[in-house]
């Protein structure tokens, strides 16, 4: 399924055209923190085509004042703000090009006896045999499945450079770990579009909800 969020990419660009415009000097610690407070006060719109997004290119500038405002009010709110650790910076593209970008992918884990959800396991995603890098350190590979979000995890993971933007088929290998229940292996194909990034772009990530992941209890 192809699912974006338009207004990412509109926060994205629009919060780094006013920072320049302002020659406000931010880290990308406090970069990101400004994108997300102004995407936590404005309406998501969400596409499912290509085509959505190319459309959404023709929006007047007048379209983006409110959001505009709302980027000024979290430039306030941020800069005022100590700045946070280096090892909670968000990763930016860092060099110019086409790019591998995974898509996000959600899921569901239960006991195969009672489908009560599981609370506690770790979720590897691997690509050619090697754990795929993690986007960040909010998003870890091996996914960590615990009491507060039972049964659930959910990957993001680093794009990778490519050398042309040429369809490929990506095959992702999922491992699931857990106390008292039968090792889980199993398979992910996904058609990826590379796309082209600019050095400091955030990239945009498609959500894939996968099948529940049923465990069997160990005998």
């Amino acid at each position: 399924m192809y699912l974006v969020n338009l207004m990412e990419q509109k926060v994205s660009k629009l919060a780094d055209a006013y920072l320049q415009k302002k020659n406000i000097p931010v880290n990308s610690n406090m970069r990101m923190d400004i994108i997300a407070y102004t995407l936590n006060r404005v309406k998501p719109e969400y596409v499912t085509s290509a085509r959505g997004v190319l459309y959404s290119y023709k929006d007047p500038i007048e379209d983006n004042k409110e959001v505009l405002n709302i980027i000024s009010q979290a430039c306030e709110v941020v800069t005022k703000r100590r700045e946070s650790n280096a090892s909670d910076t968000i990763p930016v593209i860092e060099e110019s090009g086409y790019y591998i970008t995974y898509p996000s992918i959600m899921g569901n884990l239960f006991a195969s006896n009672n489908t009560d959800r599981i609370e506690s396991a770790k979720v590897y995603m691997f690509s050619n045999n090697a754990l795929l890098k993690g986007y960040g350190v909010n998003f870890p590979n091996p996914a960590i499945v615990a009491k507060n979000v039972a049964g659930k995890y959910m990957f993001c993971f680093m794009p990778q450079k490519t050398d042309s933007n040429k369809k490929i088929d990506v095959n992702l290998d999922i491992v699931v770990e857990a106390e008292n229940y039968q090792k889980f292996k199993s398979s992910l194909t996904f058609t990826v579009q590379p796309e082209y990034y600019n050095a400091g772009d955030m990239p945009l990530f498609s959500v894939e909800e996968v099948n529940d992941i049923s465990l069997i209890e160990n005998k």
